[in-house]
């Protein structure tokens, strides 16, 4: 079976593919859990700016998160 940039057929191919996305996830949700921590102590002045960086690595954990729900239900993702 032929792959097309960023489709992975074979199973090495897609068990390398899956624990990259694992990593990833597991880095964005790390990223999430210690901004929230920073907005939580943040002070007054500082913890609007504090929010929209922990709303920001929220996204970017449900990206991921998304990415890794992906693969391992079998569907193919193109970048």
């Amino acid at each position: 079976m032929r792959s097309t940039p960023g489709t992975f057929h074979s199973g090495a191919l897609v068990a390398t593919r899956s624990a990259d996305l694992q990593l990833a996830w597991l880095d964005a949700a790390n990223d999430a859990h210690q901004t929230y921590l920073a907005w939580r102590d943040a002070d007054r002045p500082e913890r609007a700016d504090a929010f929209f960086v922990y709303q920001a690595a929220l996204d970017r954990e449900e990206a991921a998160a998304r990415a890794l729900q992906l693969q391992l239900s079998g569907r193919t993702m193109r970048f």
